[in-house]
C-alpha cells in the first residue's frame, strides 16, 4: 500500500477551533474590554464548553489573522510605507567633555 492510498483513506480532522462561528462575538466582548474568563463563563452559559486559556490563544491568533484596517473604510487608509518618502533622522551630536579627574584606585606604588 502506498502513502497516498493511504492518505486518501484517513478521516478528516478538524482545522478550525470551535469558537471560530463565534469569532465576532467574541471580539465584540474583547472590545468592551471583557476578560477572556468573563468570555469564557459567557460561552460556557451559552452551551459552549470551553476555558479561558482556551479563550485567550483563539484571539491572539484570531486577531493575528484579521486585516490590520478590518473597519476602516479603504479610502481613509494611509499610504503604504513603499510610497512614502523615506525620511532618516540625523544624528544628533552632542559633544562629550570628559574631565581628568583623580584615579578610582590608588595605583601610585
Amino acid at each position: 500500500m502506498n502513502l497516498q492510498q493511504a492518505a486518501h483513506t484517513e478521516q478528516e480532522r478538524r482545522s478550525r477551533s470551535k469558537l471560530e462561528p463565534h469569532r465576532e462575538a467574541i471580539l465584540t466582548l474583547r472590545k468592551k474590554h471583557w476578560s477572556y474568563r468573563q468570555i469564557a463563563q459567557w460561552l460556557r452559559e451559552r452551551g459552549i464548553a470551553i476555558s479561558h486559556p482556551a479563550v485567550f490563544h483563539f484571539c491572539v491568533c484570531s486577531i493575528a489573522r484579521r486585516p490590520l484596517h478590518a473597519d476602516t473604510p479603504p479610502d481613509t487608509i494611509s499610504k503604504p510605507l513603499e510610497s512614502r518618502p523615506l525620511s532618516i533622522p540625523k544624528p544628533q551630536t552632542t559633544e562629550i567633555k570628559t574631565e581628568l579627574t583623580k584615579p578610582r584606585y590608588n595605583t601610585d606604588f
